[in-house]
């Protein structure tokens, strides 16, 4: 078995201005959190868990399907946030606005998905990138300190493949491997 997940990678100027503005945060946070590297961030399609390797074939199959029939768009990186919310932070982010590409990336992988014998996915997609999880008592000032940053980030992330990666979890947290890459192409080859 394997932890595997559908994701858009970023590109290298939004990872370094993210990973600018993450070492912002960790100066300014008073409370435990675990950062994400600069090489992991992405923006989640849709995270599987617990996978059968042999599974990647029909997954891929089912990948070439949906990266046929949407070209490539843009997602505007715009603001910071937490999930649920400051108050109760579990997860700092970045992100904005979904386009109506990644909203239909995300709902034709989520239906491929449920053709493949996944649950249904609960939530409505938000375009973010995971900056760092709280492991503690989220810190009351986190509110005004994403607020004071959130002009920091004005990045339109260009979005042209979709990856299935790996994820093993180590003491050092999570190294992530792609599986399998393919470009969006909308109607053109698929191959990378």
């Amino acid at each position: 078995m394997m932890r595997a997940f559908f994701c858009l990678p970023s590109d290298k100027r939004l990872s370094d201005e993210l990973y600018a503005i993450s070492a912002d945060l960790r100066t300014r946070i008073n409370t435990r959190v675990s950062w994400v590297t600069k090489r992991n961030f992405h923006v989640t399609i849709r995270f599987l868990g617990e996978i059968n390797p042999m599974l990647t074939i029909d997954l891929e199959r089912m990948a070439r399907r949906i990266v046929a029939e949407i070209p490539p768009f843009d997602i505007e990186i715009d603001r910071l946030g937490a999930f649920p919310h400051p108050a109760r932070a579990r997860v700092i982010w970045a992100g904005g606005k979904a386009p109506a590409g990644f909203t239909e990336l995300v709902s034709k992988v989520n239906e491929g998905l449920s053709e493949l014998g996944f649950p249904k996915d609960r939530t409505d997609p938000i375009a973010h990138i995971t900056l760092g999880r709280v492991k503690g008592r989220p810190d009351p000032a986190l509110s005004r300190i994403l607020t004071e940053l959130d002009d920091a980030v004005n990045y339109p992330l260009h979005v042209n493949r979709l990856i299935l990666m790996e994820s093993t979890l180590t003491p050092r947290g999570a190294v992530y491997n792609p599986l399998f890459t393919l470009r969006l192409t909308g109607g053109k080859d698929v191959s990378v």
